[in-house]
């Protein structure tokens, strides 16, 4: 029953004065005010409960008494109204207005409160319901009682031994709270009776704090007897203590003492969200996990559990990109990404941990040029994934507007579900593809880890385990089952397009949003490349690049001799090197090309590449020294003089090197000769000097013509071919040139 109020302008006119008067009697005399908003703002309405008794009189003389207003008037206002009724006659019974079913089904319920709220107890109480028997025969006046409700309300109160008074006070509460208002509460309900309650409050406090966490409950009710004899309190035996504390205790308290915060959170319901409000791939959530699968190393041979990365859309739950590899680091997480890039186009936000791949300078790098691309990057805590009752998909992320950093707490939304994807990868790996070598989990039962370890044994020494490039290639597969043929709870429960289908798979999802406008934003190989291969620099040496036990050349950096490059490169190929220098492109360096002992062509052509880029260079270097002239000052003697000079010079050396042979020797050296001539002894032999073998190859012209006059000054016949290269290179010669070689071969070096 809803409570009536006056303005201060209604109570004017009733009482038939102005309204400023009504409002300073209204705060002299203190009445009571509720503010409401009105035509010209808030305004200062009075219940008719907390006026006057003369206001009350002057309202019941204008507007009439009602049956139901008697318990709230004043005793002389309710007396004029009673004395009104009499003369009015009983009242016509109001018309009747029941709801409608429509009505029934389509309006508002009033919600549950703890106020309103009631249990089947209550309603099987005797007491409850013999008020709510009172309730309905008050309510229900006779056609033919003329006493008024007043009356008759006495009447029922008579008949059922019960005030007047209380029937109204029932009322109030029933049309306030419903059977709740009428049900009875002990105010001493959970409270102790025979214990002193600071006894309880210190049990309570003995048990739960977390230094007491291992020792025994028996223990501590010692404990609590010597310190109630000492305080004086009253306290119950054993087994009352511990209902005391099974009553008050609860696993939220549990978890905080024996595990702290976390464990508390564990416990917490976690947060769930919808995705629906998301475009595809505006967020994507990634972790790395470590495969349940034995594999075999191709080139070692050696049996190993492989990691991977994987980054998953949170609208459309589709498996972005994915990579695998021994173990996982920052170069796994963008080989990921970039698969995603090249697959579905740019995203918008990315999630990880703060683990230290995700942490690495890499992905610092990788996250400058994301966002020139108007991408972000954000960062999330590891996170424990381990509710084992609840849906992976029906976790929600708690979204961060881009350029902020906020860090999850335990069981955060953002990395619930792919924590989830993990499971499913893994079950269709092992059902769908049946691949074997399966590990053994600690969780399982002891035999059963003994059979899985035994199986994987056997495997590895039969040569049955998968290699790790089969093992990636059905990790691809097993995403794109998940992708294109797994139905997806979460995304039918998010589907918000006509008709609903009975199954919905994550590419489905994409598919409607694509037809509902959604296009992806690809870009190009060349960026894609920039952004996510790894990174390195060295130093060019001799126009290449040592790295990773290889070297790298390329014609470009010929001129780069010790300067540092930068470098992007793919770990997993090695079949080529990008060059950065200042951080702009300058070419692809790839692995240099080794020559053979044996295979004489290709010596041969290795001998002709760098010949070729020996005389590129000599040809550019010639060209750019020829623009300016030689302004050094020369000796002004003739070429010929100073051949003549070079001459005169050699053969003064010669003659003091020979000069103890060609001195006049005296009687007793001839004597000597004589005698050993005549003794038979043979004089040396004269020798000629020996020609010079012809080389197979030249490394260039000059050589060539050296080797020819060395073979004429010793004597030799030149073949035609070398005739006629060494008169086209006398023709190349200066004046001076010529008759110094020309000297060379008379004469000697």
């Amino acid at each position: 029953m809803m409570e009536q109020t006056y303005t201060a302008k209604q109570v004017a006119e009733i009482v038939g004065a102005s309204r400023v008067t009504i409002m300073r009697r209204a705060k002299k005399e203190n009445w009571t005010f509720v503010t409401k908003n009105g035509k010209g703002g808030p305004q200062n309405e009075y219940p008719l409960p907390s006026l006057p008794a003369d206001i009350q009189e002057a309202i019941i003389n204008k507007e009439g008494a009602r049956p139901e207003l008697l318990p709230v008037l004043t005793p002389a206002a309710a007396a004029k109204a009673v004395e009104v009724l009499r003369q009015e006659g009983s009242p016509a019974p109001a018309p009747m207005e029941l709801p409608t079913m429509t009505q029934a089904m389509t309006e508002p319920r009033p919600s549950w409160t703890a106020e309103t709220a009631i249990s089947e107890q209550d309603l099987q109480n005797e007491r409850v319901r013999n008020i709510l028997a009172i309730l309905r025969e008050a309510e229900t006046v006779p056609r033919i009682w003329t006493k008024g409700k007043r009356k008759w309300i006495e009447a029922v109160a008579f008949k059922h031994g019960v005030t007047w008074q209380a029937i109204y006070r029932w009322m109030k509460k029933y049309d306030q709270r419903g059977i709740a208002g009428i049900c009875h509460r002990k105010s001493s309900k959970d409270q102790p009776r025979k214990w002193t309650p600071e006894a309880v409050d210190f049990w309570i406090s003995l048990c739960a704090k977390r230094e007491h966490r291992a020792m025994k409950r028996r223990d501590l009710y010692d404990i609590l007897v010597v310190e109630a004899t000492r305080r004086g309190w009253r306290i119950g035996g054993y087994e009352s203590a511990n209902w005391w504390f099974d009553k008050r205790w609860n696993p939220l308290m549990e978890a905080m003492q024996k595990g702290g915060l976390r464990a508390l959170d564990n416990v917490l319901p976690p947060v769930l969200r919808d995705y629906s409000d998301l475009a595809p791939f505006e967020i994507i959530v990634g972790d790395q996990h470590r495969f349940d699968r034995w594999v075999v190393d191709e080139e070692t041979g050696e049996v190993y559990r492989p990691e991977g990365y994987v980054w998953q859309d949170l609208r459309t739950r589709v498996i972005y990109g994915a990579a695998v590899d021994r173990r996982y680091d920052a170069w796994l997480i963008g080989l990921a990404l970039r698969i995603g890039v090249a697959c579905y186009g740019a995203f918008t936000s990315v999630y990880t941990d703060n683990g230290k791949p995700e942490c690495s300078k890499f992905l610092t790098g990788i996250l400058a040029n994301l966002r020139s691309l108007g991408m972000e990057w954000e960062r999330t805590s590891e996170v424990m994934m381990d509710v084992l009752d609840l849906d992976g998909e029906d976790i929600a992320p708690n979204i961060i507007l881009p350029g902020t950093h906020r860090k999850a707490v335990v069981k955060n939304a953002k990395a619930k579900m792919i924590e989830k994807t993990f499971d499913n990868l893994e079950t269709i790996m092992a059902s769908r593809l049946a691949l074997p070598g399966h590990t053994k989990r600690l969780s399982d039962d002891i035999h059963a880890q003994d059979i899985d370890q035994q199986e994987a044994q056997a495997l590895a020494k039969s040569g049955k385990l998968l290699t790790a490039r089969e093992f990636a290639l059905a990790m691809y597969r097993a995403c794109d089952h998940y992708n294109r043929t797994k139905s997806h709870r979460g995304v039918l429960r998010e589907w918000s397009w006509k008709p609903r289908p009975k199954e919905a798979t994550p590419y489905d999802c994409l598919k409607a949003c694509y037809e509902e406008g959604w296009r992806p934003r690809m870009i190009s190989s060349e960026a894609a490349d920039l952004i996510f291969l790894a990174r390195g620099s060295r130093t060019v040496h001799m126009g290449r690049i040592a790295f990773d036990n290889d070297f790298y050349e390329h014609d470009a950096l010929l001129e780069l001799h010790k300067e540092k490059v930068d470098l992007r490169y793919n770990p997993m190929t090695m079949d080529e090197l990008h060059v950065f220098r200042g951080g702009r492109y300058l070419c692809t360096a790839v692995p240099v090309e080794r020559s053979s002992m044996k295979d004489m062509d290709l010596a041969a052509r290795k001998i002709a590449e760098k010949r070729e880029r020996r005389k590129r260079f000599a040809e550019e270097f010639k060209r750019i020294s020829s623009l300016a002239p030689d302004f050094r000052e020369y000796s002004k003697v003739p070429e010929m003089e100073r051949a003549a000079a070079i001459i005169g010079e050699d053969r003064k050396r010669r003659a003091i090197e020979q000069k103890e042979f060609h001195r006049p020797l005296t009687q007793e050296e001839l004597d000597r000769a004589v005698e050993r001539m005549e003794q038979g002894v043979p004089l040396p032999v004269k020798t000629s000097k020996p020609l010079p073998g012809r080389p197979t190859y030249f490394l260039d012209d000059f050589s060539r013509f050296e080797w020819i006059m060395n073979f004429l000054q010793a004597g030799g016949t030149l073949a035609e071919e070398d005739e006629a290269f060494r008169t086209r290179y006398m023709a190349g010669l200066t004046e001076g040139q010529r008759d110094y070689w020309d000297s060379y071969v008379s004469y000697g070096g």
